[in-house]
């Protein structure tokens, strides 16, 4: 029996306390008489936000688990259960001038170990990084998916 492996998305609780979507109506009014309208010239615009309610952490817990394995193969999976690529590189580094920073943040108050790729093998930048210091205490901060 073959069965197709989980998304390393999902989609968010859009209906959750403070979560907001931008309103469905209404909101070109506010824009359809201003000066960049004016000045546009093109034939076509987009037609609202898009990836609103997609949540990632699958793919970052995919990721950190396959340190160590060779990234050509890691990448293609995480690829065939994605809906686009760029996630993977919000916390893969493939350019060695831009490995400022062992972490990576994302969203409000989670905190990854930034990757990167030697000789063709998923690898940490800085094993040994450690969560950065809160800025408050009033939120919960996670560091690889565990609160700190």
């Amino acid at each position: 029996m073959n069965r197709a492996k989980q998304p390393l998305y999902r989609k968010c609780n859009k209906t959750a306390h403070g979560f907001h979507l931008p309103r469905p109506n209404g909101h070109f009014r506010h824009e359809r008489n201003t000066q960049a309208m004016e000045r546009f010239e093109g034939t076509h615009m987009a037609m609202g936000e898009t990836n609103i309610g997609f949540d990632y952490t699958p793919l970052f817990q995919f990721l950190l688990s396959k340190v160590g394995g060779i990234w050509d193969e890691i990448f293609s999976e995480a690829v065939s259960r994605l809906d686009k690529q760029e996630p993977v590189f919000w916390m893969v580094e493939l350019d060695p001038r831009k490995m400022s920073r062992p972490i990576v943040r994302i969203g409000e108050s989670s905190y990854y170990s930034k990757l990167t790729v030697a000789d063709g093998v998923l690898v940490k930048i800085d094993p040994d990084a450690g969560p950065p210091a809160k800025s408050n205490t009033c939120c919960t901060f996670t560091f690889n998916g565990r609160p700190y």
